[in-house]
């Protein structure tokens, strides 16, 4: 790469740089004086620029402040848009991962000359990807590059008229992994043997330890798997729960059993598949095939993705074509996971993908690649394990089996979740999302696009029109259901009960704009079946039958949701951030549900997580899973020593939740305690609101050189994450960081949690679930906030040699009776009372910074 001219200047703003920039870029208010003011360092800027094209990472953003101060709007290639296609698999298109993907060492990150030379070269290196590409795929990103910019049509062209020819001059699609042949049933090996002093896995996994709470919890599972029953197992943190399953796990699919295994998260899904069963397989010479299982909506469906290819007509489709052009050179599973999408992509993504009940392996069968979901059930149905989510495995459960291989056996790893994934699959959503997804699936169905281009002019026309009048009549709904939570009221949410149906005049208007949708939408399906009395290409035919067949939930969902709603159900609708409203209906009690989907249909099922129990007792959650008169429920402890590893500080003094003085005495200690730490504190809250309270008060503590990081201000979960693990950080965040952070040694010394996390009482999921109780309090909110106080807690002690202090602001936990029963729940950590104003040092001396 050759570099011509550079411009680089400072600018005077005319105001003192934040203290935040100043750490950010290294920029210091002295370093500003005698520059520029913003008038004339844009003359120099469009003067360097003249008339070419501005390359940037991301770079729209930062042209829309120069153009809205006057920069005339020039030509502009993103490198962000440019690498999303180019390298479609990469993990993050963060500038400095792409420099260091290409053998880059920007010289200082966040000072614009030197983030541009960075970018500069990235985008040579995406130069010299492009031409190696072959030459049909260049050929067809030039038909999409007008699209997308007279910029990226030149790159193109550039690339084509440079590429490396040959044995590249055809597309060959990656060919897809052989479908794995059933292997002859192995030796099963007892747990007894496989955890034994000197066993396989002692010799055969590196860094393994003998922990007695493991080969425990992994003889009862043995022992279920084997006698057939449900088996509720809590597992602290540190026991190696997924090892304790999968040895006997492996036993029984050696014999010729199917073992089902599913968990929550991806993170843990990657884990199992690329790390511990190799791992375990290895060590205990088994050969037993296993597989991962998504829903149909996460593997690309090649039929409709040939389809997308040819009718790509906005920037976003001819991003996601050539994007997924690329990609299928090298996936062998066309899972979505692998594929890093931008905004829009996602939402374009159900119109390539395998999401259609009419998808099967013969309609794929005369397109290259195959089809990617037939294949991997193929997979499944010759593997003796099964590795699938919550999401997939209670859709099996609500379509009665339909979608998973029938299995003897099945593992609920990150059990605790299992409820709130239960809600959604048996539950409805009705919004926005769900309305147009479904009408655009009709309006942009083959049949519709193709028919407007011939014959059958009139009928798609027809289509469209009917389809404009559906989404019409759905934004009438929604107008209504706003009008029934009032403009301008505090509240986002509102249960709508019979009482509210009965008596509030402003639920008549929802009901009359609801029967006007269900008429509009069954408009369209008339319109559908018209056209395809004039459709005779068969796979125009039968995507337009599924799109039209789709539309049935828009009617049901409106049906149960504001006319008829089942007596179990719980209705609510609130107010997104954003404006938007939603329409919801959950059943008040899911027990029923899963008993009769996931346990009633195998010889064992095993729900397992570290946070189960409330104060010793399983009785919450064996009635939420709906197995109270059934399971054997045991707790295996952890192998931490807390009581030595850890403290609970709970301040004896101070304001309490709630208080006009709270957020201020709680920034103040979050503040000591970040300072006299160094950072390497999280600070976890129950609601947004609360945390941006807090953290508009430790502008004090930014000031003495600690950075403050706020969940939903400064980046995603995984960027701030990755920078809290640079140290000198404090973070804040509520919800998704009580659990799922792994920050072991000094990385992590403190966890603050501001006050207890008591649901709130008057969301409507809430209180309709309460409801079922005698004692709500006692029976359902308690244990909840118990078992996410835990969840808080465990985020804290992660290895044998951590050694660290929870800090619990909220001092009720000492003044109600109901404090006992949560401290029980915790781990045997040792207890301090201090006044506030000795949390810091208290923390500090425990963890050896006083």
């Amino acid at each position: 790469m050759n570099v011509g001219e550079r411009f680089s200047t400072f600018v005077d703003p005319g105001v003192d740089l934040d203290p935040a920039i100043t750490r950010l870029t290294g920029i210091r208010d002295e370093d500003l004086r005698g520059a520029p003011p913003p008038a004339i360092a844009l003359g120099q800027l469009a003067a360097f620029i003249g008339p070419a094209a501005v390359v940037g990472h991301n770079v729209g953003f930062d042209l829309a402040f120069l153009q809205a101060a006057g920069l005339p709007a020039p030509d502009r290639l993103d490198t962000v848009e440019l690498a999303s296609m180019l390298m479609p698999s990469a993990p993050t298109y963060a500038l400095q991962s792409l420099a260091a993907a290409a053998g880059i060492t920007p010289d200082a990150a966040h000072r614009a000359l030197a983030d541009a030379i960075t970018c500069a070269g990235v985008l040579a290196d995406l130069a010299a990807r492009a031409r190696v590409l072959p030459i049909a795929v260049l050929e067809e990103a030039l038909a999409y590059a007008p699209l997308l910019g007279p910029a990226f049509v030149a790159f193109f062209a550039e690339a084509a008229s440079g590429a490396v020819r040959g044995a590249w001059d055809d597309v060959a699609l990656a060919r897809p992994t052989e479908a794995m042949a059933p292997s002859p049933p192995s030796a099963a090996i007892a747990v007894d043997v496989a955890f034994a002093h000197d066993g396989p896995l002692s010799r055969g996994l590196e860094g393994f330890e003998e922990r007695t709470e493991q080969r425990e919890l992994a003889r009862a599972i043995e022992l279920t798997m084997r006698e057939g029953g449900p088996l509720v197992a809590e597992a602290g943190t540190g026991v190696g729960k997924s090892l304790a399953y999968l040895v006997p796990a492996l036993a029984r699919a050696g014999e010729g059993e199917r073992v089902i295994v599913s968990t929550h998260t991806l993170p843990l899904q990657d884990q199992l598949m690329r790390k511990d069963l190799p791992a375990v397989q290895g060590a205990l010479g088994t050969r037993v095939p296993v597989t991962v299982l998504k829903g149909r909506t996460n593997y690309l469906c090649p039929r409709r993705w040939q389809q997308f290819r040819g009718l790509a007509q906005t920037r976003e489709e001819a991003r996601l074509a050539l994007k997924t052009l690329i990609w299928r050179l090298s996936t062998t599973t066309g899972d979505r996971s692998e594929l890093n999408l931008l905004g829009a992509e996602s939402d374009l993504w159900p119109r390539i993908s395998a999401d259609d009940e009419t998808c099967d392996a013969r309609r794929c069968a005369r397109v290259a690649g195959g089809c990617y979901l037939q294949r991997a059930r193929e997979d499944a149905a010759r593997s003796g394990i099964v590795v699938t989510n919550h999401a997939l495995l209670l859709q099996d459960a609500r379509m009665r089996g339909a979608l998973l291989p029938a299995a003897e056996h099945l593992v609920v790893d990150e059990a605790h979740r299992l409820e709130e994934v239960a809600t959604d699959a048996f539950g409805i959503t009705f919004d926005d999302r769900v309305v147009r997804r479904a009408l655009d699936r009709v309006a942009h169905a083959p049949a519709v696009t193709a028919g407007l281009r011939d014959e059958r002019v009139e009928e798609a026309e027809r289509i469209r029109q009917e389809v404009a009048s559906a989404q019409a009549r759905a934004s009438e709904v929604f107008a209504a259901l706003a009008a029934v939570l009032e403009p301008g009221a505090l509240e986002d949410r509102r249960r709508v009960t019979g009482g509210l149906r009965a008596s509030d005049e402003r639920w008549l208007p929802v009901e009359l704009a609801g029967e006007r949708f269900v008429e509009a939408v069954a408009g369209v399906g008339t319109a559908a079946e018209r056209l395809l009395l004039r459709t005779t290409d068969e796979d125009e035919r039968t995507d337009l039958e599924s799109a039209a067949s789709e539309l049935s939930y828009l009617r049901s969902a409106v049906t149960r949701a504001i006319h008829t709603p089942r007596q179990s159900d719980i209705v609510w609708l609130e107010r997104r951030q954003e404006g938007d409203m939603v329409l919801r209906v959950a059943p008040s009690h899911l027990g029923e549900a899963i008993r009769r989907g996931l346990v009633e249909p195998r010889r064992s099922t095993v729900f397992t997580s570290a946070t189960l129990a409330v104060a010793g007792s399983f009785a919450f959650a064996t009635d939420r899973f709906g197995i109270a008169d059934l399971a054997d429920a045991r707790a295996f402890g952890s192998p931490f020593d807390y009581a030595t590893q850890a403290i609970l500080v709970v301040p004896n003094d101070g304001a309490l939740p709630g208080s006009p003085e709270f957020a201020d005495e709680a920034a103040a200690t979050i503040s000591d305690i970040g300072h006299a730490l160094e950072g390497r504190t999280l600070v976890l809250f129950t609601a947004h609101g609360s945390m941006r309270d807090v953290a508009s008060r430790l502008g004090p503590l930014e000031e003495t050189g600690i950075t403050v990081l706020t969940q939903g201000i400064d980046g995603s979960r995984r960027a701030l994450l990755e920078r809290f693990a640079k140290g000198r950080t404090v973070l804040l965040g509520t919800q998704s960081f009580w659990e799922g952070i792994d920050l072991p040694g000094e990385m992590l010394e403190c966890v603050v949690i501001a006050r207890l996390p008591f649901a709130v009482p008057d969301d409507p999921l809430v209180q309709g679930r309460s409801e079922r109780y005698e004692d709500p309090f006692r029976e359902f909110h308690l244990p909840q906030a118990a078992l996410r106080l835990r969840q808080g807690f465990g985020r804290l002690i992660r290895t044998k040699t951590d050694r660290g202090a929870v800090v619990l602001l909220d001092r009720r936990v000492l003044l109600r009776d109901y404090g006992g029963e949560l401290l029980a729940s915790l781990p045997d950590a040792r207890v301090r009372r201090v006044p506030m104003t000795e949390v810091a040092t208290t923390v500090a001396q425990f963890v050896g910074r006083g």
